[in-house]
């Protein structure tokens, strides 16, 4: 069965109890979605978004901005690598590969790492933002199996 994002959003709508309510849902997710940086994070597995969503929810870890290259100095990475379980490199070879990496996910990555760098979203939007990426992919799940 083909799930619809759209008849998705309208069942959402409904279920709340005013309009108040339904109009905020409403225009919060249709901006979350309209977002490019949204559509990066939709890249990541459910295991992915789900390190990166207990390294926010927990408030111990400050995710560093601009840090892709020579993260000098202490544990500086941001939320993509967090996901993919890289860890801060301790050595000038690690350095090297850690460098190697970031290019690439960088590249694949790009909107999502902009956003970020250029402070143009916070923790709250990405854990608002993978709430709702796992939400979907759960709901599309179960109408495929049944």
């Amino acid at each position: 069965m083909y799930f619809n994002p759209a008849l998705y959003l309208i069942l959402k709508v409904l279920m709340f109890n005013n309009k108040a309510e339904k109009d905020a849902y409403k225009f919060e997710v249709q901006s979350v979605e309209n977002q490019l940086w949204h559509a990066d994070l939709t890249k990541l597995s459910n295991d992915e978004l789900m390190r990166m969503y207990n390294v926010i929810s927990s408030g111990r870890y400050e995710f560093a901005r601009n840090a892709w290259y020579i993260p000098i100095g202490g544990d500086h990475r941001c939320p993509i690598m967090i996901a993919k379980g890289y860890k801060a490199p301790n050595t000038p070879e690690r350095m090297f590969e850690f460098e190697g990496t970031a290019k690439l996910l960088e590249h694949e990555y790009r909107h999502f790492i902009d956003a970020w760098d250029f402070g143009y979203i916070t923790e709250k939007d990405i854990e608002k933002a993978i709430l709702g990426i796992l939400e979907l992919r759960n709901i599309e799940i179960i109408e495929c199996t049944a």
